[in-house]
């Protein structure tokens, strides 16, 4: 648990630091970045997704060579994959599409914007989520925006 825990942070770090790094350099939105792909792009996304999450999952459960039970190890594995990948490529691009086209959703970063949709696909109320990453991606907006003026 306690390396699913830092693997994940790692990876959160990762993402947060390829945030920034867009956010500094003055570049569109994120939104206007989605947009501006072709489906083929997006398609593309969604399968680089799909493909960290399993190697991360793979990872993770299988623990990189301890022996362990398979069947607990492949039950640990379809959790944490389906978790994170649905089963509808183009119907999460199109919900990705639709949260984009708020205006109050173009600075969240793709990851969060993708796991905001799958919940999303699933049922799940995403509003109180949604309200937390705007918070978090306006306070990074205005951070990067005050060390870009330095």
């Amino acid at each position: 648990m306690v390396k699913k825990t830092l693997i994940l942070t790692a990876l959160f770090l990762l993402v947060l630091g390829n945030a920034a790094s867009a956010l500094a350099q003055a570049g569109p939105s994120f939104a206007q970045a989605w947009s501006g792909q072709s489906d083929k792009e997006k398609e593309s996304f969604i399968r680089g997704v799909v493909s960290g999450v399993r190697i991360l999952c793979m990872d993770i459960t299988v623990g990189l060579g301890k022996a362990a039970d398979p069947e607990n190890v492949n039950k640990q594995f379809r959790e944490c994959f389906n978790a994170y990948v649905v089963d509808n490529p183009a119907k999460m691009i199109a919900t990705m599409n639709e949260l984009y086209a708020d205006k109050k959703n173009a600075f969240i970063p793709f990851d969060g914007i993708y796991k905001i949709a799958g919940l999303k696909m699933n049922g799940q109320n995403v509003d109180k989520l949604l309200e937390q990453s705007r918070q978090y991606a306006e306070g990074l907006k205005k951070k990067l925006e005050k060390e870009v003026k330095k």
